[in-house]
């Protein structure tokens, strides 16, 4: 599909934030633009999550219904000291409050496929190949963006949902910092001072007297690792035998430990770990590893998700604008969620022309972005606890909370993102 000329909004990034952001606009009227630099729609260990909220969110433009039957509900997320549980996070229970009581466990490209064909049905398609290096103010209004092959296009509306190393948000120069240390996160400290997630999606082969729950995300806190069941891959069906099965595991490696994890991690390095990790005698045998990569556990947020730049407007949504801890599986989320907003902001301002719609959005999203950074650091420190002991006292305190059921069900309303209604 070639570039057009000009067009009235311009999507720079075609993950599912981009893409959730001209459905939006599509179900509106507006006919958005996006353009990709990658050649294809990747399959990476990224987000697997899809919670309540979202679900709920998504059902707005029509695509809710398109995406449930595609993964596993999960009940909810079960907290292990040993091999017991200590805490159950029960979003099932949640059934009062929302059309969704689950966790819908899929990977990322999957949503990304379902959206991309929901675009496609309405006319519009990824322009892929497509790197964008630098914008101007036009003569005309907007911005003349200009791309890596030479080509240019005109938009009054360009935005950024090109990840957290964002060509659009420097190009706009809109600084991107570390909340709380007020780092920039440009800048390239050594790994060994961040906390480090190996995720990977692997076939395993589960001895018959383990029982990790398929209907739900365990963490093992000892061990530090986690087991989220999907459902296998249609090019991996030569694997469907007794006793497989498909997961996203995660591992996770505290600041200054003594070896550092491979940026794409081998099967033989993950099945040490797992043996290491696991809290059972019995074998858990990795039998494929289907893809595997290593983050740098980093937060940031941008000083504004949305600037006028000449006579054109740049706004932010997910990994441009926030970048946060894996835990709780809150980033695909928290980018979706965005992208709804803007794309209802976009139209409006269309209307209207008042920025002080543009800027309602920055404020609103930037407030949720803090909150979920503050939410998921606390859950990476839980996982992080250096000290024996220490762990041993937070798991008591976790199964304490068990049991007082007004502090579980506010955890499972936070987790859920039900609480950012």
């Amino acid at each position: 599909m070639p570039l057009p000329g000009a067009t009235q909004v311009l999507i720079v990034g075609a993950g599912p934030n981009g893409l959730a952001c001209a459905i939006t606009l599509a179900t509106l009227g507006i006919k958005a633009t996006v353009v990709d630099e990658r050649s294809e729609r990747p399959y990476g260990a990224k987000g697997c999550l899809i919670h309540a909220r979202t679900m709920e969110v998504l059902k707005t433009i029509g695509i809710s219904d398109n995406l449930k039957d595609i993964g596993i509900q999960s009940k909810g997320i079960v907290f292990f000291g040993t091999a017991n549980p200590i805490l159950n996070v029960d979003i099932a229970g949640l059934s009062e409050s929302t059309e969704f009581p689950y966790i819908l466990l899929t990977p990322q490209s999957e949503a990304e496929r379902v959206f991309e064909e929901f675009l496609i049905d309405r006319g519009v398609e990824v322009i892929r190949n497509s790197k964008v290096m630098g914008f101007r103010e036009s003569s005309e209004e907007g911005l003349r963006v200009y791309l890596e092959d030479g080509s240019s296009v005109i938009a009054s509306y360009v935005v950024g949902a090109d990840g957290a190393r964002s060509t659009v948000r420097s190009l706009a120069g809109i600084p991107f910092k570390d909340p709380s240390s007020n780092v920039m996160y440009d800048e390239n400290p050594s790994s060994a001072s961040f906390m480090l997630f190996t995720l990977a999606d692997v076939v395993l082969n589960i001895h018959s007297s383990i029982h990790i729950p398929r209907d739900a995300i365990s963490w093992h806190l000892n061990g530090r690792i986690m087991f989220c069941p999907l459902e296998l891959p249609e090019k991996l069906r030569h694997f469907d035998a007794p006793g497989s099965s498909f997961w996203r595991i995660a591992i996770a490696i505290p600041p200054k430990s003594a070896t550092i994890p491979p940026r794409h991690p081998d099967q033989v390095y993950l099945q040490n770990e797992i043996d290491i990790r696991k809290p059972w005698k019995e074998s858990v045998h990795l039998d494929h590893l289907h893809t595997a990569a290593t983050y740098r556990v980093r937060s940031a947020v941008a000083e504004t998700f949305f600037k006028s730049v000449g006579n054109g407007k740049v706004l932010l949504v997910g990994d441009s604008a926030h970048v946060h801890s894996p835990s709780g599986g809150q980033g695909m989320n928290l980018g979706i969620c965005d992208a709804v907003a803007l794309g209802r902001a976009i139209a409006q301002h269309i209307e209207s022309g008042d920025d002080a719609i543009f800027i309602e959005y920055s404020s609103r999203r930037k407030e949720i972005a803090m909150q979920v950074i503050q939410a998921t650091k606390r859950m990476t420190e839980i996982i992080n606890i250096p000290n024996r002991w220490r762990r041993r006292i937070a798991s008591i305190l976790m199964y304490a909370a068990n049991w007082i059921t007004p502090i579980r069900r506010k955890i499972a309303w936070r987790l859920s993102g039900l609480t950012y209604r």
